[in-house]
């Protein structure tokens, strides 16, 4: 009788571990085919950063379906956070990007400075025609405009253990503002959480 009981609970193991990544792989599907891979990611740095801050994101993208090709990760001339240059050079990496696509518009994904940068490009600069989608990671939103134009859907992720940029620099209305504990600054850029919610924002 403990034999048959061993063997029961033996093959329950078994059916329990052999699901689960059935499960999982079910969940990735869902949340990959709701997602527009024909519009490329733009990825935008803050002050004395680079674009490979987001190698971590990158990886996660391409683990989402997005092809190494169509993640652009612009470099700042000036690393300053400076609006006025910035806004500007990324208006023309954009425009650059879109040259070789079908598609009309961007999806962007911001840290810290390059929230601002971005929003005076959607404010100042026609941006908004070029941009679906923006998703911002402890971005220092407010120095860019007061509220988020018309026309694009505009994701705010910060945290409460950011001591570099104020929450109240990165709410900002018009978004959907999404408050995380226990992630630093830079750790915004890393950690599987927040990874997490730019997937859900990135779904249609």
């Amino acid at each position: 009788m403990k034999v048959i009981r061993f063997s029961l609970i033996a093959m329950l193991v078994i059916a329990l571990s052999w699901g689960t990544p059935l499960v999982t792989h079910a969940q990735d599907e869902v949340e990959a085919t709701a997602i527009d891979f024909t519009k490329p990611i733009v990825l935008v740095h803050g002050i004395g950063g680079a674009g490979y801050n987001f190698a971590s994101i990158e990886r996660h993208l391409r683990s989402l379906g997005y092809n190494r090709a169509d993640l652009h990760a612009i470099d700042f001339a000036d690393r300053s956070g400076n609006n006025l240059r910035n806004s500007r050079q990324l208006q023309e990496f954009i425009t650059d990007v879109l040259r070789n696509y079908d598609a009309n518009e961007v999806n962007i994904i911001a840290h810290s400075m390059g929230g601002s940068n971005t929003l005076r490009y959607l404010t100042q600069l026609g941006g908004v025609d070029q941009v679906d989608k923006v998703i911002t990671l402890g971005g220092a939103n407010r120095l860019g405009a007061s509220s988020v134009p018309a026309g694009v859907d505009f994701t705010s992720i910060y945290s409460s253990s950011d001591f570099i940029v104020s929450n109240s620099l990165s709410r900002i209305t018009g978004a959907n503002n999404i408050h995380v504990t226990g992630v630093s600054h830079l750790g915004l850029l890393t950690n599987s959480r927040v990874q997490s919610l730019i997937t859900e924002a990135l779904q249609e």
